[in-house]
């Protein structure tokens, strides 16, 4: 409840949420904070490796993943299209919002 209410208490022009778990989880419900409140951004975390979501895939709203440097065998490696986030990349993303 308290994002919903910081969302809509704010004026920014640009509305990002932060969270660990990545692109997917709970994606219904952010795709309804996006489409309701103005969500812009979904920056999350949990696996080790860099994803970009594009909007098609959470109701208009952009999501990446950013996981740090990846490498870890638990994980599939992003360069096996097999795997569902074989379009991947091991990595870090550098934002610059303008």
């Amino acid at each position: 409840a308290w994002l919903e209410a910081r969302l809509a208490a704010s004026d920014a022009d640009w509305q990002v949420a932060v969270t660990h778990f990545p692109c997917g989880t709970d994606g219904g419900w952010y795709a309804g904070l996006h489409a309701q409140l103005g969500l812009d951004l979904l920056v999350t975390g949990h696996r080790h490796d860099q994803e970009l979501w594009p909007a098609s895939r959470m109701g208009g709203l952009t999501c990446f993943v950013t996981g740090g440097g990846g490498g870890i065998t638990s994980e599939a490696d992003p360069s096996d299209t097999t795997e569902w986030y074989g379009e991947a990349q091991y990595g870090f993303f550098d934002l610059t919002v303008s």
